[in-house]
């Protein structure tokens, strides 16, 4: 099976520009590549930051465009999202006993926990005992499943993340998504495979022993991902790419000196 994981839209009201960006606009072109290209998909999976205050009319706007996605979708808070105006807009969406936002689907033999690393007024994020339990809990249910876990926040600095490699380690989790750090990250956390995406929006520049936070316009990127027999294949599709496409078996454009002179597909 295949889903699609995008993360950090930022989606703002009235259309209003961000970073000189519109942030509707991209996650729409977003949305029209996956109706387009990735017909066969189980779901698009949307990892955070949905929006970027936190408001009502922010939330009525995504709405407005995720309408608009012909697969199923799953919405999860990041640090920017405020969970009272989310669920003023998206009342449909689970919450758990305790109100976070976090529940659990199948698909075939595949089971996803999504979960809700918000902490309301901080960049940072946190998995508290309540959070934590419910999440003991879902493993429980899902033992001898594939399963595989949504959050927003990077674990490798989340407050209680010690306590999530303990119980997610082991083969218990398969691969662990998330967002928040606008940049694509695909490695290992204690043992434990994961992976984040570009921002459909804006992307941080990251530059080691710098303390500046800087952003950029590099192109966006969703994730593309296959399960096949207990694998996982990620592809980070650039949908907003609009470099010319040529046959690798064409002469023609073995022999171009320039882009300018490849031969146009068929």
């Amino acid at each position: 099976m295949r889903f699609v994981h995008i993360t950090d839209m930022h989606i703002t009201a009235n259309d209003r520009p961000l970073y000189g960006l519109s942030p509707r606009g991209r996650l729409q072109a977003a949305i029209d590549c996956i109706n387009e290209e990735f017909t066969d998909i189980a779901f698009v999976m949307m990892t955070g930051d949905l929006v970027n205050r936190g408001t009502v009319a922010e939330y009525e706007t995504l709405s407005e465009i995720v309408q608009s996605i012909k697969a199923p979708h799953y919405l999860l808070l990041g640090n920017h999202d405020r969970r009272a105006p989310f669920r003023e807009i998206f009342p449909q969406v689970p919450v758990d006993d305790n109100g976070f936002v976090q529940f659990t689907f199948t698909v075939e033999d595949n089971h996803f926990i999504v979960m809700d690393t918000l902490d309301e007024g901080k960049t940072t994020g946190l998995l508290c005992r309540r959070r934590l339990a419910w999440l003991a809990e879902q493993l429980e249910d899902a033992a001898g499943r594939d399963t595989y876990l949504f959050i927003h926040h990077p674990p490798l600095r989340l407050a209680g993340g010690e306590a999530l490699a303990d119980m997610i380690g082991g083969g218990r989790v398969k691969h662990l998504f998330f967002g928040h750090l606008h940049r694509p990250l695909h490695g290992s956390w204690k043992g434990i495979p994961i992976t984040s995406q570009f921002s459909t929006l804006h992307q941080f520049v990251y530059k080691f022993g710098s303390k500046v936070m800087l952003g950029y316009h590099e192109l966006p990127t969703f994730g593309a991902v296959n399960l096949v027999a207990g694998n996982v294949v990620i592809n980070p599709h650039s949908y907003l790419d609009d470099h010319p496409h040529f046959s690798l078996r064409s002469k023609a454009a073995q022999n171009a000196a320039t882009p300018e002179e490849l031969p146009p597909l068929d």
